[in-house]
């Protein structure tokens, strides 16, 4: 990872982001005011925080892990509702590069999971560490289902050309936060969720998830903390990345990865069906 290029997005975006016209934003956010010192230790925090406002039903989809055959089955289930994901889209599964088809062809939008981090960082030119390569990420999948093959990580890495420029430019949208307002109600959309073991003393609820953004940016992406265990918010929080045969609603977090490509048997596909809070799922 090139860390003074990533350093220097990450510097752009935040002074864009803080030159933001839209006040109420800022003061919501004002621990990022503070981003800046904390940049040089997070290797990268190009996307911040993202704003999505519907005013009608959504869908939020959890991790799909490139099973595309399970995301045809869902994805007819939830009409014509504008669809959310909440990261890890790609790796494990047979058809990552379908699967990504499938979503921008359907107008998703939402955050990226830790699994995309590694894809993102290759598509820019940063290399590709051979750790992805490994079954438990399942990188491999990916690249394969993009035409990618040989024999090294040399020959592999030079490949990136093969990914379209429409998927690149799709991930590239993806958030590492989604703020989601769904008919009047706002909701957290953060693929690990947040940390339960981190001192929050003088932080009010709406200063909690940019502290984080801020400070410990890679904890929301690798986030190990159980959905019971986590911090309130003030607003429910919508996370995937820890797989479990059913989703889940504690009433302050809405768990939403249930295996799919992950799981013994191949898991399921879950989606989250907004404002009603009720989960649609696939599989067997």
């Amino acid at each position: 990872m090139r860390a003074p290029r990533a350093r220097r997005r990450a510097f752009a975006t935040l002074e864009r982001w803080l030159a933001s016209e839209d006040e109420e934003r800022r003061r919501a956010h004002r621990p990022l005011r503070t981003a800046r010192a904390h940049l040089g230790y997070a290797e990268r925090l190009a996307d911040l925080i993202a704003t999505f406002r519907f005013d009608r039903p959504v869908a939020v989809l959890g991790d799909v892990h490139g099973r595309s055959d399970l995301l045809d089955a869902l994805l007819p289930l939830l009409g014509d509702r504008p669809l959310l994901v909440a990261g890890d889209v790609i790796d494990r599964g047979l058809d990552s590069a379908g699967t990504i088809a499938r979503l921008l062809a359907r107008g998703a939008v939402g955050v990226r999971g830790n699994h995309e981090d590694w894809l993102l960082a290759w598509l820019r030119g940063d290399g590709l560490d051979d750790w992805v390569l490994r079954p438990m990420m399942g990188g491999l999948a990916t690249l394969r289902s993009y035409g990618v093959t040989g024999r090294g990580i040399g020959e592999l890495e030079t490949q990136a050309y093969r990914v379209p420029a429409a998927h690149r430019a799709w991930l590239e949208t993806l958030a590492l936060v989604g703020d989601l307002e769904v008919m009047g109600q706002r909701y957290w959309l953060i693929h690990g969720g947040v940390p339960g073991s981190v001192a929050l003393t003088g932080l009010t609820l709406d200063e909690v998830v940019p502290f984080f953004v801020a400070n410990h940016p890679s904890a929301l992406l690798w986030g190990a903390t159980e959905p019971e265990a986590m911090p309130p918010l003030g607003r429910p929080l919508i996370m995937g990345h820890q797989a479990r045969e059913e989703p889940l609603d504690t009433g302050d977090v809405l768990a939403i990865d249930t295996g799919s490509a992950t799981l013994e048997g191949g898991g399921r596909l879950t989606a989250l069906l907004l404002p009603e809070r009720r989960f649609i799922t696939v599989g067997p």
